[in-house]
């Protein structure tokens, strides 16, 4: 494991600050995949975007961090990750501002994938900055709980953020609200973050890179061509996202086996902590993301609720989150990581089933009291993953392991609004296909827990 740099070490000095600011931009980001949620069918009707246009603007965000996180982690890890927050800050900023006066849906996805490039800069840094800051591990599960708890709890704030703002002002101002946050995080970090490097940082291997990313556009568009009922694009797509992935991995291992530094050292899905919790990230964000979208779109389009009323509806969601964010070391240290992971997953996708199966009109209350449940039991889940995440990586490699943790949440956030929105337009007026993508989200978390308790269940340590 490397020994800090000095720099490191003074920011050892002042974890608090360290915590603040990262956490900060971390929440300002994690808005920004799900804001557009309940202000969608708004943006819709004032450009004129088609379902599919829609489907891309949302997505264009988790699509295109998902494949540049690897590169930014190496890259920060190498010159700096104080730097690559700053950088990636400052164009987030810039690019939300232009999102918010974008007058066609063309030019809002490409403000909105210049906003993902500039959040791929800063995000590894978030987590990389913690594990320098917190080298005592107590010290960093409480660390990483508030870490998880700004990320999930301001992803489950986007959609009330976004209508509340929506009805009192319009759609462009669920961006220009990452304005002054965004300044104020950019001069925190430069304030008072000193910078740290890694000893051992990967390779900054642009073939690697262009595999990557476009593994992850062929896995996007295969997905997004779903609400279309493009069948063969998504297969097409999928297995040729399959191939170059495979290619990767290959080029990863050969590098290894020459002696050289990999972008990414494969080695660490070896780990069954590891891979186990970076599958239950994934898995879980499938779920819940993807269901924030279709929560917001069905209180508005089936149950005829305004943007202002959808997402009052959605506040037990968001506070049941903080709450979980809060009890999770608690549990964490009373169940362990194993427990603690499979029995949250399996409690939400419980909690999803009234959801899912009770038939028209479905109780406020009851829908309240459900998505409370499961906001509190995912964050049990990913605070208990993250932990196991950032602990089974070196000091060298915490740059590679918080990228691979933010492709695994984007990209499962991004194949949820995806797919679980291709079953919800299937009978979209009755809400049928809403039930269906629930019911779907409910068997694949209650799967994923048990898988997990399984993989698991021989490794004392977790």
């Amino acid at each position: 494991m490397d020994d800090p740099t000095p720099p490191a070490a003074a920011a050892v000095r002042r974890p608090a600050l360290v915590l603040a600011t990262v956490c900060g931009a971390l929440a300002l980001i994690s808005i920004d995949v799900t804001v557009l949620h309940v202000a969608a069918p708004t943006i819709a009707r004032d450009l004129d975007a088609t379902d599919a246009e829609l489907l891309w603007i949302i997505d264009a965000f988790p699509f295109v961090i998902a494949p540049l996180l690897l590169s930014a982690g190496v890259l920060s890890d190498r010159f700096g990750r104080r730097r690559f927050l700053v950088v990636g800050m400052l164009v987030f900023v810039a690019a939300s501002t232009a999102a918010a006066f974008a007058p066609s849906p063309e030019l809002l996805i490409a403000a909105r994938a210049t906003m993902a490039v500039g959040a791929a800069a800063a995000l590894p840094s978030t987590m990389s900055l913690l594990r320098v800051a917190y080298p005592d591990r107590r010290r960093r599960v409480r660390a990483v709980a508030i870490w998880s708890m700004s990320s999930a709890a301001a992803a489950a704030a986007g959609p009330v953020l976004g209508g509340l703002i929506v009805e009192h002002s319009w759609w462009g101002g669920v961006f220009l609200f990452n304005l002054p946050l965004g300044i104020a995080v950019i001069a925190a970090a430069a304030a008072w973050i000193p910078e740290s490097r890694s000893e051992r940082p990967g390779s900054t291997d642009i073939a690697s890179q262009l595999l990557a990313v476009a593994a992850v556009l062929c896995a996007a568009v295969a997905a997004n061509s779903l609400s279309d009922h493009g069948t063969v694009v998504f297969a097409v797509g999928l297995a040729t996202a399959a191939v170059l992935v495979w290619i990767f991995v290959r080029r990863q291992r050969g590098m290894l086996r020459r002696g050289r530094q990999p972008m990414l050292d494969v080695r660490l899905f070896l780990n069954r902590a590891f891979s186990s919790a970076l599958l239950a990230v994934g898995l879980a964000m499938f779920a819940v993301v993807g269901l924030e979208l279709q929560f917001a779109r069905y209180l508005q389009l089936v149950r005829g609720l305004s943007p202002f009323d959808a997402a009052m509806l959605l506040i037990p969601l968001a506070l049941a989150t903080l709450v979980g964010a809060f009890v999770s070391p608690w549990v964490l240290r009373l169940l362990g990581h194993r427990v603690s992971i499979c029995m949250a997953l399996i409690v939400a996708g419980v909690a999803l089933s009234p959801i899912a199966l009770l038939g028209e009109p479905l109780s406020f209350l009851l829908f309240a009291a459900c998505t409370s449940l499961v906001g509190l039991s995912i964050e049990i889940a990913a605070v208990s993953a993250n932990d196991l995440i950032v602990s089974s990586a070196g000091l060298h490699e915490v740059g590679g392991a918080a990228a691979l943790e933010e492709i695994s949440y984007d990209l499962g956030g991004g194949f949820g609004t995806a797919i679980l929105g291709a079953i919800a337009v299937t009978a979209p007026s009755s809400g049928q296909g809403f039930h269906l993508a629930v019911l779907v989200a409910a068997v694949l978390l209650a799967v994923s827990g048990a898988g997990v308790g399984i993989a698991l269940r021989r490794r004392s340590s977790v």
